[in-house]
């Protein structure tokens, strides 16, 4: 069962909170900051909960889930949807200029089915590059080697416009390594594509990092969206919608 609405209302206060303080820390603006509440699991009646209390941005992992979810909630006109899983050529249909921002391109054949699905359907979609800095074999993400590559690619692929950088660091040790070596190389990345960037009408603005135990660390070092779930809406059932 979910939490109650008054329940996620107070965990949603408390973690916003905690992130225009982490904000004030950095000696930055809040608003610069979008705190993104990972609904994946959770019924769509949390998420109602969460928009009632005034939260805005939400972020779903599974494709068909995010597909019922979004049906069952356009009711809701001001919601914005955010991709932040792996996702798969054959589900691309339900995402592709239905999410504001997709935090999570990872392979290039993946890459390759959005554009083709973006430009096919006429839409531009903002997407982000999933990096994965640590080289782990559990996590997907394009390593450091590969960066360059994918910019290129990135930048001249039509359908889509790329707005930054995605990480998940380790889950062991201090994640602040992480974020500023992603806030490093969107830097490098800026100063390198200029050129390229202002033909596409990108910027590369976008750090999605932090999570609900590190979102502190990652606004410090410069994260723009936090993606924090279980502090708001509790621990997620262990089924799948």
């Amino acid at each position: 069962m979910p939490p109650p609405p008054e329940s996620i209302a107070s965990r949603l206060r408390h973690v916003q909170q905690a992130v225009d303080q982490a904000c004030d820390d950095a000696q930055r603006d809040p608003s610069s900051v979008t705190l993104i509440a990972v609904s994946k699991h959770q019924p769509a009646s949390a998420i109602r909960a969460a928009y009632a209390a005034g939260q805005r941005d939400f972020g779903e992992s599974y494709a068909k889930e995010f597909r019922d979810k979004r049906l069952a909630l356009m009711d809701l006109p001001d919601i914005r949807w955010h991709f932040i899983g792996h996702l798969q050529r054959n589900k691309m249909k339900w995402i592709v200029g239905n999410v504001l921002l997709h935090h999570a391109v990872d392979d290039m054949v993946g890459l390759d089915e959005l554009t083709r699905r973006a430009y096919a359907s006429g839409v531009t979609q903002d997407v982000l590059l999933q990096v994965n800095l640590a080289n782990e074999a559990s996590k997907r993400g394009c390593t450091e080697a590969e960066l360059p590559v994918f910019a290129g690619v990135l930048l001249r692929s039509p359908g889509v416009r790329w707005r930054g950088l995605m990480i998940l660091p380790p889950n062991d040790g201090d994640a602040s390594e992480w974020f500023a070596r992603l806030a490093a190389w969107q830097t490098r990345l800026q100063q390198t594509h200029s050129q390229a960037l202002a033909a596409q009408g990108c910027s590369l603005d976008t750090l999605s990092m932090g999570m609900s135990g590190d979102f502190a660390a990652a606004i410090a070092a410069g994260a723009t969206h936090v993606r924090v779930g279980t502090a708001i809406f509790g621990p997620r059932p262990s089924k799948r919608a």
